[in-house]
């Protein structure tokens, strides 16, 4: 069956008119004579039903009979062939000319640009900040905040020894 299928899709041009009509013929015509014989039987009456109906086959329901292979087949590929005339026919929308498309592009185009400034900006200020802090916080610096408030060499012994009392008792204070 399979082979059949595939045999059907490759169906030349020329010969689809012919097989599809030959196809629907021969369907049109086991359609008749089942629906005839269906008839008949019904016409028959109970006495002639035993010696002349006795000869004829009932008919398979009408519902159970297939359709044959080479119409399904002709069919798909008419409408195979008609999807593609409109794929064919269809216009294609093109991004570079609609006004809606173009506009926005430029929205996006806007956006990425200022997502890439802003960026730009806070990562210029945050290495400026990394360079402010190494500079005010090198170990030059902190040793000569630690030394400004030390005494130096030449001040007087008295006036040193006032200063640490008097900052002994100001942390005294503070901490009661």
């Amino acid at each position: 069956m399979l082979g059949d299928l595939l045999s059907c899709i490759f169906l030349g041009t020329r010969d689809q008119n012919l097989d599809e009509t030959v196809a629907l013929n021969a369907y049109c015509k086991k359609r008749i004579k089942q629906v005839k014989q269906q008839n008949n039987l019904l016409e028959c009456s109970e006495k002639q039903q035993m010696r002349k109906c006795a000869s004829i086959k009932p008919a398979q329901p009408i519902g159970d009979q297939s359709v044959p292979v080479q119409f399904i087949c002709t069919l798909r590929l008419k409408t195979f062939r008609e999807e593609m005339r409109k794929g064919a026919e269809q216009d294609f929308h093109e991004p570079s000319c609609c006004r809606a498309c173009l506009a926005k592009q430029a929205d996006l185009a806007m956006s990425s640009f200022i997502r890439k400034k802003k960026n730009q900006l806070e990562a210029q200020l945050l290495e400026e900040k990394i360079q402010s802090h190494l500079y005010n916080n090198d170990t030059v610096c902190l040793l000569g905040e630690i030394l400004k408030d030390m005494p130096k060499p030449s001040d007087d012994p008295c006036e040193i020894w006032q200063r640490l009392l008097s900052t002994k008792a100001k942390t005294l204070h503070e901490s009661k």
